[in-house]
């Protein structure tokens, strides 16, 4: 089996708006003639380079021998998940800004451990013949209504609404 990636063309706000803004702040501090906003606009650009670089290359969920490992961090953050004592897949969901919420995780918790990833740098898809891996290989292992829609195909694209807003 593959390793899960994040999908590049869905990270696009990383590599073109928020390098405009670090391009702004050079721009500026480079018409001004100010060190220190040019200094702060490199470190910007270098700082999204590296976020890309890391979502692009050194971001992976796969099953390595018997565990489930998700990397990311450049290799600094490795979680596991024995495979043998997976329990539950669960699409945890926090609240987001603008009265919405965010992407839904991918939590699979084992007995001692959970690996906890972030699904909205990918295609959903992509983790359809990941559960079928896990399945097979532990079949006790519960999918919730989310992760079981994913796993036999649907579109859960539009499975979430948005929290209602104040009354206020």
């Amino acid at each position: 089996m593959n390793a899960v990636k994040p999908d590049v063309a869905l990270l696009w706000p990383t590599y073109t708006f928020f390098p405009l803004a670090a391009l702004a702040v050079l721009v500026f501090g480079a018409a001004v003639g100010d060190g220190v906003m040019i200094s702060i606009g490199l470190l910007l650009l270098a700082a999204n380079a590296l976020i890309v670089v890391n979502q692009a290359y050194f971001t992976s969920l796969t099953i390595d021998r018997d565990e489930l490992v998700y990397r990311t961090n450049f290799g600094a953050k490795v979680e596991r998940v024995p495979i043998g004592s997976l329990q539950r897949i669960d699409a945890k969901r926090y609240p987001g800004a603008h009265s919405g919420v965010s992407a839904p995780f991918f939590v699979a918790r084992g007995r001692t451990s959970t690996v906890r990833v972030n699904t909205k740098p990918y295609r959903l898809s992509v983790f359809v013949p990941l559960i079928a891996t896990l399945r097979q290989a532990n079949s006790h292992v519960e999918l919730d209504p989310f992760w079981a829609r994913v796993a036999a195909g649907e579109d859960v694209s539009k499975e979430i609404s948005l929290t209602p807003r104040s009354r206020w």
